[in-house]
């Protein structure tokens, strides 16, 4: 189901936190810093549900840039915005100290993300400096939420299932042309949760559905 995010109240959540978690290399001739981006985006209810999943996520991708510690930049810090290809306008931006905060800092621009992941980054620096480690990790998290109304909510989960419906039929079909033998209430099976999703009465309506929606994509 398509959006217009401009319709909705949005914001996104920005964080950076050491994520040293991983085997220091001191065969290193210098210290790396490795930025682990994970940009996400997602809606949510206007008023909290239980009764429902609390979101639907529409993006959830990750992203490695790596550079030498001793020319970290406030320019190198830019263009992880840029090389990331985020897929939506930083606009309406909150910093976290960490991701799992409750809380958040409104922010004025990107510019102002920028600074903060560089003074993480430098506090990081400093203190591996301290320990002598040489492979540094930072995790960044950038999280778009937007909020929507009960009945678009709830329009966007039914034609999700759908589109998950029609997946397993295109798995079922594809596994049957390699040689997988299923059995005819296999395909019962499936044609009643065709119905129950609304997709048709027919694996053979369901497959002419996906094709149809592979067409306007």
């Amino acid at each position: 189901m398509a959006l217009s995010h401009s319709n909705h109240d949005s914001k996104i959540y920005v964080s950076a936190t050491p994520y040293n978690v991983y085997k220091d290399d001191q065969s290193l001739e210098s210290p790396f810093i490795t930025f682990k981006l994970n940009i996400k985006m997602s809606y949510v209810l206007d008023k909290p549900d239980k009764s429902v999943p609390s979101y639907i996520s529409k993006h959830d991708s990750w992203h490695e840039f790596e550079h030498q510690v001793d020319e970290l930049t406030r320019g190198f810090i830019c263009s992880l915005f840029v090389d990331a290809k985020i897929p939506f306008p930083l606009t309406n931006l909150h910093w976290k100290k960490h991701d799992f905060d409750k809380e958040s800092i409104p922010l004025m621009s990107t510019d102002c993300v920028v600074s903060l992941i560089l003074d993480v980054s430098s506090d990081m620096i400093n203190a591996a400096r301290e320990s002598g480690r040489k492979k540094l990790f930072l995790l960044v998290m950038i999280k778009k939420q937007v909020v929507v109304p009960r009945h678009e909510y709830l329009a966007m989960l039914k034609a999700k299932e759908g589109q998950e419906v029609l997946h397993n039929v295109e798995d079922m079909i594809r596994l049957q042309a390699q040689g997988w033998n299923f059995r005819r209430s296999d395909w019962e099976d499936m044609a009643n949760v065709l119905r129950q999703a609304g997709l048709g009465d027919s694996i053979k309506n369901a497959l002419d559905l996906a094709a149809e929606h592979a067409t306007n994509d």
